[in-house]
């Protein structure tokens, strides 16, 4: 197990536990929104798909080859229920790939930061999305600072 990836878990459990700060663009969100934001970011990586694979500069090039395997089994960017997008990933590569692409995503310091991470990812989502069915990162329930970075995606139905 890398390095990387006992840091991002010890930091999962220190904000779960309230003992480190849940932070966005360097602003202190509740813990649960903190844990929403990092699934819509692995939602939008998974919709995106496989338009993103150069984007994830954050996940190893081991974890991008079982992403791009896993979206291609799983049909990740066919139209369909949203809920999939949400879907344990099938592999612990995959799951740590996930990962590190939304921690690194939320660890930007400043909104505009955020919203420069976040924007490609969402842009690629949209592509495969397309408004077809209604939002899917609208039953999550996302950080305000979080939910104005993603102005790239339809807001409709977005809680802040």
């Amino acid at each position: 197990m890398s390095n990387e990836l006992v840091h991002a878990q010890r930091m999962m459990l220190e904000v779960a536990t309230r003992r480190r700060p849940a932070l966005i663009a360097a602003q202190v969100v509740g813990a649960s929104q903190w844990f929403a934001a990092l699934k819509a970011i692995a939602m939008l990586v998974r919709l995106g798909m496989p338009e993103v694979l150069p984007l994830l500069d954050a996940m190893s090039p081991d974890a991008r080859r079982a992403m791009a395997t896993e979206a291609v089994v799983r049909r990740w960017n066919r139209a369909g229920s949203a809920g999939r997008f949400g879907m344990i990933p099938q592999t612990a590569l995959v799951a740590a790939g996930l990962l590190a692409v939304a921690l690194h995503v939320v660890a930007a310091e400043r909104e505009w930061e955020l919203a420069a991470r976040l924007k490609p990812l969402a842009a690629a989502a949209r592509i495969r999305w397309n408004g077809r069915h209604s939002d899917p990162l609208a039953e999550l329930d996302l950080p305000s600072v979080f939910a104005e970075a993603l102005d790239v995606l339809p807001r409709r139905g977005r809680r802040s």
